[in-house]
């Protein structure tokens, strides 16, 4: 209990010299089918960010419930942790499995170069030497489907 003392008194303190930004939404890419099956495959992209802070954290365990068109396309996890710089852009890997049925609903080839209604809610943990946060994750915009968001298509360096 008294190794956090010091921690517990000067972390109220440094908070009311800082002021703490969120990340500002900057796109997706990088999306693609990682894994081709049967009854379902996982489907992954990347949310890039900005950090408007000076400093810098780790993500870890973002969780998100994602809706095109205000249909539910899936839950998707974080792939990996995050280091995050200080005024600096990152990503975040995510991915999900979607069902075949769910899967043919969204005709890729039909959606490029239209505009969708994307929305993402969800958490993430997000901290600094050990102390974590869960923070709330919410989006709502639209978003074009163009080639340059499709890096992987289905059969390219599936796991």
């Amino acid at each position: 209990m008294k190794k956090w003392m010091p921690a517990a008194l000067l972390l109220p303190f440094l908070v009311a010299c800082t002021r703490i930004k969120d990340p500002e939404f900057r796109g997706l890419d990088n999306f693609g089918v990682r894994k081709l099956g049967f009854q379902e495959s996982t489907v992954g992209f990347s949310a890039t960010y900005f950090n408007p802070n000076r400093f810098g954290v780790t993500v870890k365990e973002a969780v998100i419930d994602v809706y095109v068109d205000s249909v539910y396309l899936g839950k998707f996890r974080q792939v990996a942790a995050v280091e995050v710089n200080r005024n600096s852009e990152f990503s975040i890997p995510l991915e999900g499995a979607i069902g075949v049925q769910k899967a043919l609903e969204f005709d890729l080839p039909r959606l490029l170069g239209k505009t969708v209604s994307l929305k993402a809610d969800g958490s993430v943990k997000v901290g600094k030497v050990g102390v974590f946060v869960t923070k709330a994750i919410r989006y709502e915009g639209r978003e074009t489907i163009s080639a340059d968001l499709i890096k992987n298509p289905a059969g390219a360096g599936l796991k």
